[in-house]
């Protein structure tokens, strides 16, 4: 065995500062220059070996993706002073090409090999390393029980013992299937060890097993399986295969005249974008378990996925990210170690705890196994979802009607109305399409008055409907929403947020948007600190419900924290010209000015404070509550510089909120509105409480809303107080160069 010994300080250098621009998820500086004197030096290189596949069936699924991953960690870690080089030999997609690719890469010294995806090749060639004393490390097999080969075996993929358990628990808590059948291939090792993990957690979880179906490795035809599979109707169908049988079975269990059709649930194991490209649309609606998501925020992950588009202009799978993670994983234990022999590295791997990856926190097991949360993920659209999100399943094949009032018509319908019912509209299908559910909307127009909105509730009433969703405006709900709580009847805004007024109506009003007592204190304490203004102005609309109880309760944040309020201006809704109270503004030359108002107004506040012919300083920045892209988009520059408190931003990683930010670009072609993101949560939320209540008796549902707790939304985890008001993280933003930015 040869020892290379490192210059110590250049590897912790290295190291250490690649930990910390990951962990911070910000793009990676370049090493800090130095003098010559001072610049520490490599002793000698650093050579692993690797042995992925290059040629055969297995280089395009598995192979090139994971050579691509390391190059590019190789690259991170070589730019911050350190010096890896590969040794390469390719096993050819072949057990006899796996032994002789490590036996190749053993005598040729090299401390440790990365690579051999594929269980079954594992198995055979890892001993070969593991007797030689080599570090053998696997990105992506998973099969059971096989780094317990030796001491020297490690792998990053999370075992099937781990994620097929993991993901049959989730899976069947929400959908409760009964009944099911397995098809694996008998001849492949990873296959076997899937289809035992399957085996095992489905009959602890007391889920009948209809039958086991087999095929080997190389099987083409799978009718004669798949037309056994239908004949006994199961509620899904558990698939244990590699990439090419995969698709082929996906394939034909699709097929309208031999396969089983769509009725029944498919459940595959690392199920990629790259075979769902393959299979089309044959892939909708199947449900896969992964270590990794593209979309998460596991330290530096999103760096990870711009710099592989950018630099093989396709986006990342998950071999090429354990790959990825494989080599940082390993440069860790080589600087632990300080030193490259392969005893060293082996005790500094088996000691890794919560290292922060791409793929989360990641440790070893004693076995040598990775340890970090893995994912469930259905296919919708084309494209991996998180499946947390779907609504539990319900116990009733009947139809569900929900009032839906919005206003279609009349001035709030642009701004507010029609963004509200495309979020409730996508939810709607979603949650009918992962839970079973089958909700209907009654929709209502309010025509964006309050006799409007009282027609709407009352015939929803008459209608029969448990619970109507909707009704942005504060103004038209506090007269209206009295006549559903009158009739016992369910009434959920996601937009209205004056105060108390969930809790003024009574036990059967809910709200999901942040009412302003709950919204403004904590952007006024955080703009406050940030920004030290001294002596403010208040401009708001005396007319309208929310911004008088906007105003109100910021006059009380601000005087909680100290801050002289000047002057406080009235409009009155419809108002066009508000020159005169902004000159007043103006002249008493606050630092700040606070504006409280709906859409319609508060662009004529915003453009007219900054018109020349007023021309409130760009020092004074407006806050403005609830601006949205719309707003700054009718504005334009004189937008800049404002800062805002909102419940949702679309940016934010809450759960699936960038899967429901595409699902709407995709639907309706354009960025979707907070509007519409506080309408999709509400649907997701009232469809949680039907599901827990098992009944659409609005008294049922009632109580079951009134229960939530930290349930997982996309504006964060969500849950009501007492008086039926939303409890979640509020943010502040910015407008610059006419987007919003966080204010932090």
């Amino acid at each position: 065995m040869i020892k290379r010994k490192i210059a110590t300080f250049a590897f912790i250098f290295a190291i250490v500062a690649l930990v910390i621009g990951l962990s911070g998820c910000e793009r990676i500086p370049p090493p800090p220059v130095m003098d010559d004197a001072e610049m520490p030096t490599m002793v000698e290189g650093i050579t692993i070996g690797v042995a992925l596949a290059e040629t055969g069936e297995f280089a395009e699924p598995y192979g090139i993706p994971m050579r691509r991953g390391l190059e590019l960690a190789q690259e991170e870690i070589n730019m911050l002073g350190a010096n890896i080089t590969f040794v390469s030999e390719d096993p050819q997609s072949t057990i006899a090409g796996a032994k002789a690719a490590v036996q190749s890469l053993v005598d040729q010294g090299v401390p440790a090999i990365i690579g051999i995806g594929i269980s079954t090749h594992l198995e055979q060639a890892f001993p070969i390393a593991q007797n030689a004393g080599v570090i053998a490390f696997s990105p992506i097999s998973s099969a059971s029980g096989l780094s317990a080969l030796g001491d020297y075996i490690f792998r990053t993929g999370l075992t099937v013992g781990v994620l097929n358990s993991n993901g049959t628990i989730v899976t069947h808590e929400k959908l409760d299937y009964k009944k099911v059948a397995l098809i694996y291939d008998a001849a492949d090792t990873y296959s076997t060890s899937s289809n035992e993990a399957f085996r095992k957690t489905l009959e602890g979880l007391g889920v009948e097993i209809l039958t086991v179906e087999t095929f080997q490795t190389g099987d083409t035809d799978f009718s004669t399986q798949l037309t056994n599979i239908k004949g006994m109707a199961p509620d899904a169908l558990f698939v244990s295969a590699l990439a090419g049988e995969m698709t082929q079975i996906i394939t034909q269990a699709r097929d309208e005249d031999s396969g089983i059709g769509d009725t029944v649930r498919l459940v595959v194991p690392d199920l990629t974008a790259k075979e769902i490209q393959e299979v089309g649309d044959d892939a909708e609606g199947i449900i896969t378990f992964s270590g990794w998501f593209g979309m998460a925020d596991t330290p530096g992950n999103q760096v990870f996925v711009e710099k592989y588009e950018a630099k093989h202009g396709v986006e990342p799978g998950p071999w090429a990210a354990q790959a990825y993670a494989t080599l940082h994983i390993l440069a860790n234990a080589i600087m632990n170690a300080e030193s490259t022999d392969a005893a060293a590295i082996r005790d500094a791997l088996a000691q890794t705890m919560d290292l922060p990856t791409i793929l989360g926190n990641f440790s070893f097991d004693p076995d040598g196994d990775a340890i970090y949360d893995p994912s469930v993920f259905t296919v919708k659209g084309g494209e991996l979802q998180l499946f947390e999100a779907v609504a539990p399943q319900m116990t009733t094949d009947a139809t569900i009607p929900i009032g839906l009032l919005t206003s279609l018509t009349g001035i709030h319908a642009e701004a507010y109305g029609l963004p509200m019912q495309r979020g409730f509209e996508l939810a709607r299908e979603e949650i009918n399409m992962l839970s079973g559910a089958n909700f209907t909307f009654i929709t209502v127009d309010d025509k964006s008055t309050v006799e409007g909105a009282k027609a709407a509730v009352q015939q929803l009433v008459d209608q029969g409907v448990p619970a109507m969703v909707g009704l942005a405006i504060s103004s038209m709900l506090k007269p209206s929403f009295p006549i559903a709580q009158e009739n016992g009847v369910v009434g959920f805004s996601g937009v209205s947020s004056a105060a108390g007024l969930s809790t003024e109506i009574g036990d059967y009003i809910f709200r999901a948007a942040l009412a302003v007592d709950k919204l403004i204190p904590p952007g006024v304490a955080a703009t406050h600190q940030k920004l030290g203004y001294k002596k403010v102005a208040i401009i708001y609309d005396a007319k309208d419900e929310y911004s008088t109880s906007g105003k109100e309760e910021i006059e009380k944040a601000l005087m909680a924290n100290g801050v002289k309020i000047l002057t406080v201006e009235a409009m009155e809704t419809g108002d066009t010209d508000v020159s005169t109270q902004l000159t007043n503004i103006k002249n008493l030359e606050p630092d700040a000015l606070f504006i409280s108002a709906l859409s319609q107004e508060m662009t004529v506040i915003i453009k007219q404070g900054r018109d020349p012919e007023v021309d409130i300083p760009d020092t004074v920045p407006f806050i403005v509550l609830d601006l949205t892209e719309k707003e700054i988009g009718d504005v334009g520059a004189a937008a800049e510089g404002a800062i805002t408190f909102i419940a949702w931003f679309h940016e934010s990683n809450t759960p699936r909120n960038q899967d429901f930010v595409q699902s709407y670009r995709a639907k309706y072609g354009i960025e979707p509105e907070p509007w519409a993101a506080q309408s999709y949560a509400t649907f997701y939320i009232l469809a949680n409480a039907i599901a827990k209540a098992q009944s659409t008796d609005s008294a049922d549902i009632r109580d079951a809303l009134a229960q939530t707790m930290d349930f997982p939304t996309i504006l964060g985890n969500f849950s009501f107080d007492p008086g039926g008001e939303a409890v979640h993280d509020p943010v502040v933003l910015t407008v610059k160069n006419g987007e919003l930015q966080l204010f932090e």
